[in-house]
């Protein structure tokens, strides 16, 4: 027996010693159901009438849980087969359908797509460079598109999706390979025509043959909202009661109208982490592996995911809807994760990524996955074959964000919110009210909330990239002078000044006349107010259109050629036909007006002209500009 025992002994330390032969134990997943009950308990009835999450791992779900009302107006329950809008988690499943085409050889993602595909390129001769479908892939395209006044819905379905680009031809108006800029539409769409034309079936067929049907997905499609019973149904807000807010089924399925399951989630994330994937190795390497990283150091793209982390933890993930949507992988875990809410209340975002931040959070304490802060320096910059290598870039100036096209009043917007005015100081470089050091990296500036990076493109353009800001709002492109807010501040301010100079002056010109002094002539006080009045009414129509646009439930009214857009037009058509007869009026007049109404001519043409220039810059397309 002693023998027996020491021969057991020796065995067991034998093991123990050998490489890899002992994993560490995976707890159970009894404290992560009780965690993501915690959170269904918080957020279902109070943020949201509803919510699904999917945690998956290697030996199948550790977590498949529905809870709420799939429809609170019909009082239909959610369930777990219950399916849902997940907005641009669609580009997942478009993204693994090109990458298996081409793993078949199929469809070709390192062709130049420019001469194949409805597709308009305004940029610089020296920027003409390839854009492949890697780039497209990938976010690197360069395409500029707007997300606020958006091209018109077509009336009717078109047919193929080289129909829908032809309606309304992307835009090549940066770049290729300078910087991540997510395209919400357009991209993807794009990546659904080659797939068409790779296959000579329709993009949902093709999805469905090559990735949907073969991971066990059945019921997922691209049909849009769903009416069946037992089906999502989203709703929002209305003062204290809910009403029905569909999401818009647009055009461009390939990017945004993937209608499934949580069983449809589990089983697309099931075959994205198990070793016997029913899809080919290949893809699920090029899905799950970091093809690109901005020169900022921040997170890169795998063609598939974004590169993220959640309590510390390396994730892949992609968002639908801003966050009310959310499927994730923690690689080093092989653990999927899928969340999502049944409303467009954007509160309810909060309920899916704490449902992320737990998984990663549970993975680290479980010892599945090492917590691995942000290098303070920024991780190393990944410059895949297909792009350009980057060139560093002096970065002072003014930039806004890249986030909207030039599209009218989305400049706005830009000027608004996403300018900044960059300086040096030595070898650091100032940025508001940042002081960034040099990394050790060229071209690339640290501080306690990120990096900064500064790139040249082929026809000398530089654009920064920021680590700190979410992918929408990552890249900064050189702001025109017209868009500078200190030009655009004191252009509306200077006409809000002479508006009231010409009010005051026509009140006291009135009160002079009723009690029958002399009035000084002056070059047309009715003119000049009408001239300032319209101009500050286009300012607010600006203000109120990109207000409606953010909060109204429907964007379907308005759209680049749409009434809102052209009363916009109309408005600056008044405003500069009038700031022409006042200046035909001074020019007549000159002679006839006293020495101070003469002085404020020139000042007075020099406000009119500046924000007539603004004015213009909002109301017309970005190919006029």
């Amino acid at each position: 027996m002693p023998l027996l025992v020491l021969a057991a002994a020796m065995l067991l330390v034998t093991m123990g010693a050998s490489p890899g032969a002992a994993a560490p134990p995976r707890m159970g997943a009894t404290g992560l159901q009780e965690e993501v009950d915690e959170l269904l308990a918080e957020h279902v009835g109070v943020t949201t009438p509803g919510a699904m999450v999917a945690v998956v791992g290697p030996e199948g779900p550790l977590v498949l849980e529905a809870e709420g009302w799939a429809d609170p107006l019909a009082r239909s329950r959610l369930t777990l087969d219950s399916r849902t809008p997940v907005a641009s988690v669609t580009k997942v499943v478009t993204s693994l359908t090109a990458l298996r085409l081409h793993h078949e050889g199929l469809l070709d993602l390192d062709a130049d797509i420019r001469g194949d595909l409805p597709l308009t390129d305004r940029r610089e001769d020296a920027a003409r460079t390839p854009v492949t479908g890697r780039h497209l892939l990938t976010h690197h395209s360069g395409l500029s598109e707007p997300l606020l006044v958006h091209p018109q819905a077509p009336d009717s379905q078109l047919a193929t999706l080289r129909d829908v680009l032809e309606q309304n031809p992307p835009v090549l108006d940066h770049p290729a390979d300078i910087g991540l800029h997510y395209s919400p539409l357009h991209g993807h769409t794009l990546l659904g025509a080659m797939i068409e034309d790779a296959t000579g079936i329709s993009f949902d067929e093709a999805a469905a043959r090559w990735v949907l049907d073969p991971v066990g997905a059945g019921t997922a499609g691209f049909d849009g909202p769903s009416t069946a019973a037992g089906d999502v149904t989203l709703t929002g807000r209305d003062g204290s009661d809910r009403v029905a807010t569909p999401w818009p089924n647009v055009p461009q399925r390939p990017a945004a109208t993937l209608t499934w399951s949580t069983h449809d989630a589990a089983a697309l994330l099931d075959a994205l982490i198990t070793p016997d994937s029913p899809l080919p190795a290949p893809v699920v390497e090029e899905a799950t592996t970091t093809t690109v990283r901005p020169a900022h150091g921040g997170g890169g793209h795998t063609q598939v995911f974004f590169e993220g982390r959640r309590a510390e933890v390396p994730v892949l993930e992609h968002a639908g809807a801003n966050g009310l949507a959310w499927l994730a992988l923690v690689p080093e875990a092989e653990i999927g994760v899928f969340a999502a809410v049944t409303t467009e209340d954007s509160e309810a975002a909060a309920f899916t990524e704490s449902v992320l931040e737990t998984v990663a959070d549970w993975s680290a304490r479980s010892g599945l996955a090492d917590r691995t802060p942000v290098p303070e320096h920024g991780a190393p910059t990944i410059t895949p074959p297909w792009a350009l290598p980057h060139e560093p870039a002096d970065p002072t100036g003014t930039y806004q964000q890249r986030l909207f096209a030039g599209q009218g009043p989305e400049l706005l917007l830009r000027t608004a919110t996403g300018q900044v005015t960059i300086t040096r100081d030595g070898d650091d470089v100032l940025m508001g009210q940042r002081r960034l050091a040099p990394s050790g990296t060229p071209g690339r500036w640290c501080d306690q909330q990120g990096c900064v990076a500064a790139v040249r493109s082929g026809d000398g353009a530089v654009t920064i990239q920021r680590s700190d800001r979410a992918m929408l709002e990552q890249t900064l492109v050189a702001a025109p002078w017209w868009t500078d807010q200190r030009f655009v501040l004191a252009a509306v301010a200077g006409a809000a000044l002479i508006w009231v100079l010409a009010l005051g002056g026509a009140a006291r010109a009135w009160w002079r006349r009723r009690r029958g002094a002399d009035v000084s002539p002056a070059v047309s006080r009715p003119l000049a107010l009408a001239w300032g009045s319209v101009s500050l009414a286009v300012v607010a129509a600006t203000v109120l259109l990109l207000g409606s646009v953010l909060t109204a439930p429907s964007m379907r009214w308005i759209h680049a050629e749409g009434p809102a857009v052209w009363m916009l037009r109309l408005l600056t058509l008044a405003q500069l036909l009038l700031g022409a007869a006042w200046t035909l009026r001074a020019a007549a007049r000159r002679h006839r007006l006293g020495r101070w109404s003469r002085a404020l001519v020139p000042p007075a043409l020099l406000i009119g002209l500046a924000v007539s220039v603004v004015l213009i810059s909002w109301a017309l397309p970005s190919s006029a500009l």
